[in-house]
């Protein structure tokens, strides 16, 4: 399952995930915007590994696609967090 070590790493990157969600959503207002910035780079790093993933055939296709369904709805989660924050700013 680990082939390469690309499991492994895509896990570490959900959790760090989490990690600066949860960071972000108890941090001051005007800190946030690093934390979600971070965290959106993340969200991407971890779509990119789940299909490096499977083109590899380390998932299978019914596996894929429900984690790039879920990854993308994060994403546009984190995103809009990010225009919120920009929008409050100006």
């Amino acid at each position: 399952m680990d082939r390469f070590g690309i499991y492994s790493k895509t896990e570490n990157i959900i959790i760090d995930c989490l990690e600066l969600a949860i960071a972000a959503a108890l941090t001051e207002r005007d800190k946030k915007d690093v934390l979600v910035k971070k965290l959106k780079i993340k969200i991407e790093t971890g779509k990119r590994l789940t299909r490096l993933m499977w083109e590899l055939k380390i998932i299978t296709d019914k596996k894929y696609l429900v984690l790039e369904q879920k990854l993308q709805q994060i994403s546009k989660m984190a995103s809009g967090w990010i225009k919120y924050l920009n929008n409050k700013g100006s």
